[in-house]
């Protein structure tokens, strides 16, 4: 439920300080969709402190593995998700809201300043020429708590492999390969 809430409040937030009529299609969708990712929800968890509490709450023999599991993020994320689920039942829909956006505000200002959209900034490139890309996992490595994905950017139809990046989840492995695409579309390698 604190994903959906978080989404609604982002989504409202966004719609108020941004007019439709001033901005372009899709931007806002793409700017919400740059805060409620798991990378941004960890990194405010972390400045909130959820990290410490969840370690502190953790069995005394356990703290080391309870360290692991929440620096992997997407604990971290989902504790952010559930603690606004939790605030919106005990406080109500406004007061959760403000403090949502009061503890996103750094996340909101840097997604409308440098929103981060590479893949759909390499999809549009390629249309251009009437190509496509597709992303393909290579591999998959370490603990289940701590996975690190490697995926290549294949541009279709000649497969070509334009770029490869790795992260703690899919996604973010698909947005490193996308970035490297870019940069190397750009060098004249590809």
């Amino acid at each position: 439920m604190g994903d959906s809430l978080l989404s609604q409040i982002v989504t409202l937030h966004l719609d108020q300080e941004f007019p439709q009529a001033k901005v372009a299609p899709g931007v806002l969708s793409r700017i919400r969709a740059q805060v409620v990712a798991d990378d941004t929800l960890r990194v405010v968890a972390e400045r909130i402190g959820l990290d410490a509490i969840a370690v502190s709450l953790a069995p005394a023999d356990q703290r080391l593995q309870a360290e692991a599991v929440v620096s992997t993020g997407k604990p971290l994320a989902s504790m952010f998700e559930a603690l606004i689920a939790a605030c919106w039942r005990h406080h109500g829909p406004e007061l959760t809201s403000q403090a949502v956006i009061e503890c996103l505000s750094p996340e909101i200002a840097a997604a409308v300043d440098h929103p981060v959209e590479v893949k759909s900034e390499l999809q549009e490139l390629l249309a251009k020429s009437s190509q496509t890309v597709r992303y393909e996992g290579t591999s998959q490595s370490g603990p289940s708590h701590a996975p690190n994905f490697v995926v290549s950017a294949i541009r279709e139809p000649d497969g070509a492999t334009l770029g490869s990046g790795s992260g703690g989840s899919k996604k973010a492995a698909e947005i490193a390969a996308a970035q490297e695409a870019l940069e190397r579309i750009a060098a004249g390698e590809v």
